[in-house]
């Protein structure tokens, strides 16, 4: 395996030929997939390809890992004077990823439901590491949009706090998981779909919070 060579190739040469990748693996299960389609579309042979990765397991690996890293890149916090705006701010900024890297975004999501023994540990690995990654900086925005709200006194600040973590992360994934796969009807029906957001919310928000602060 030559990674290291294949990374010194042109930048060009080198996007074609994951683009190629990834596009294949996103379609269909990685037992499905023929190297023969890929390197046909990327103008190589089946022996170059192995050279620089390996083995078909090779290849589908970087493809993989590649568009997790491409997926999780680092962004600007997001942006907002209140607990709403940073949310939102952070959907949009989602769903922006989304519809950059399409193709990325498909592979991820083959590889999460693919039964395949082969790759299976290997596949585990890299996406708990970006789920790992991904968890943090999600983390990191939910206690920001947190900081605008004042909650009520419980006696128990950190359960209300992982409370409302918890109840704000699958509000969130909700529409993640609804709108992923189209993210151009997302940002059709923003407004309709913040609005939505809020009433989830708010049923929790005014439970805990001074209304004032909401």
């Amino acid at each position: 395996m030559a990674i290291d060579a294949f990374e010194k190739l042109p930048e060009e040469k080198r996007e074609m030929i994951i683009t190629a990748g990834i596009r294949e693996f996103a379609g269909q299960s990685y037992r499905d997939v023929k190297t023969d389609v890929i390197v046909g579309r990327c103008g190589i042979s089946k022996g170059i390809l192995f050279h620089y990765f390996g083995s078909k397991k090779g290849f589908y690996l970087y493809c993989l890992d590649t568009a997790l890293r491409r997926l999780t890149e680092m962004t600007p916090p997001p942006e907002g004077n209140d607990f709403y705006e940073v949310l939102f701010a952070e959907m949009k900024q989602k769903m922006d990823v989304c519809r950059r890297y399409s193709d990325e975004m498909h592979i991820v999501n083959m590889a999460s439901r693919d039964a395949s023994v082969e790759i299976a540990e290997d596949k585990a690995a890299l996406l708990g590491k970006y789920m790992t990654a991904v968890h943090a900086a999600s983390a990191k925005t939910l206690k920001r949009a947190m900081s605008f709200l004042t909650l009520k006194a419980t006696g128990k600040p950190k359960v209300t706090a992982e409370a409302l973590h918890v109840y704000i992360t699958a509000i969130l994934n909700l529409y993640l998981t609804q709108y992923q796969q189209d993210p151009d009807r997302f940002f059709s029906q923003e407004k309709r779909i913040q609005k939505e957001m809020k009433e989830y919310l708010d049923m929790m928000l005014y439970g805990i919070c001074t209304q004032e602060e909401v």
